[in-house]
């Protein structure tokens, strides 16, 4: 087990942290995508090119000036396309990691992860703060969709963030400062096994994804009718965005409560709604961002699960359905039948209630 211990601290920042990164987890002629955002100003910036180039010590000079200035930095897990300018699914040129992030209990699941027999060992963790962890397999052979499916599972099973499994995830680049806590911990990384190259064969064979949905927390099924589409389009037309500086981190999460909790879409609904939206956003939100706020909302929120949905109503049976000799030999039996002086009493007036000689 190996460590990347500083030798050498430029503004608060170890020097060397982010080059041997960048040398160990990708192939050298990758791209990658840089991304940064300041929650001071709420402004942001991408930027992608090859691997190499982001080594380079200018490049790192003008994230130490960015990060010193308390933006937060932020790269892709997996390589980009060449010349690509986003991080969208279809941009993800190869899966270069199996990724897990962990929020919380980072030393629990850490240690859940490790007793799993049929895990093999880490290539890299990385602590972006006290408690949280990034965990790293150096792979190759897997599709998006495999290693999708593969991290949903592993985070389902061991505890770590299942919203935090698309293959277009970013991660915070060591040797930086995390600037959401007051104290801006280092973020750092303890290397393992960054020898070995993982395949598919040797992670545990991902289930089928109605299995996965059976072990996520118990949410009404997805909604995904065009109706309801339709009514959470007509509810985002008729808001106002969100606005850096005004209040517009609270006013997203209340949206995504609305999506994630009232209406109960699935974050791939729940994104592909709120596309139009946040473009109107200034700035608008990255992905990865709106992935942490539905995650959130269906965490903390209060809004009633399924809140906004219209009420379910039981099927009626066809006419033809109606017809046939079983409905009506069961429409018979379920039919009350009152006694025979009920019956023959119900023309007639009520008796009278009066005791005799009242």
């Amino acid at each position: 087990m190996t460590s990347n211990r500083p030798t050498a601290k430029t503004g608060g920042v170890y020097g060397g942290a982010a080059q041997q990164f960048l040398n160990t987890a990708y192939e050298p002629g990758d791209w990658i995508a840089v991304f940064l955002k300041t929650y001071e100003t709420g402004e942001v910036a991408q930027r992608v090119l090859p691997v190499r180039e982001v080594a380079t010590e200018r490049f790192q000079r003008w994230l130490r000036a960015r990060n010193a200035a308390h933006w937060y930095i932020y790269i892709s897990v997996n390589a980009i396309a060449r010349g690509r300018r986003s991080r969208t699914r279809d941009a993800i040129a190869a899966i270069r990691h199996v990724f897990l992030e962990i929020d919380c209990d980072a030393k629990i699941v850490l240690r859940k992860l490790t007793d799993r027999a049929d895990l093999p060992a880490p290539s890299y963790v990385l602590r972006s703060s006290r408690d949280r962890a990034h965990v790293f397999w150096r792979v190759h052979g897997f599709t998006h969709d495999h290693v999708e499916v593969l991290q949903r599972q592993l985070a389902l099973e061991l505890g770590a963030d299942p919203a935090a499994t698309p293959c277009t995830q970013t991660t915070r680049l060591p040797g930086f400062r995390n600037h959401k806590y007051p104290a801006a911990p280092l973020v750092t990384i303890e290397y393992r096994d960054t020898a070995t190259i993982r395949e598919p064969a040797d992670f545990p064979q991902p289930e089928l994804r109605q299995n996965l949905v059976k072990a996520a927390p118990a949410f009404p099924a997805p909604n995904r009718s065009a109706d309801v589409r339709e009514r959470v389009k007509q509810y985002l037309a008729a808001i106002p965005p969100a606005i850096a500086g005004q209040h517009g981190d609270l006013h997203t999460f209340r949206v995504c409560c609305r999506l994630a909790r009232g209406f109960a879409l699935e974050d791939d609904d729940a994104l592909m709604t709120l596309a139009d939206w946040n473009n109107r956003c200034e700035p608008p939100w990255t992905e990865r961002e709106l992935l942490d706020k539905l995650r959130c909302a269906r965490r903390y929120g209060r809004e009633p699960i399924g809140g906004l949905l219209p009420p379910s109503r039981p099927k009626l049976p066809t006419r033809t359905e109606m017809s046939s000799p079983r409905m009506r030999l069961q429409g018979r039996a379920s039919r009350p039948r009152l006694p025979t002086s009920s019956r023959t009493r119900r023309t007639s007036p009520l008796p009278s209630t009066s005791g005799p000689g009242q």
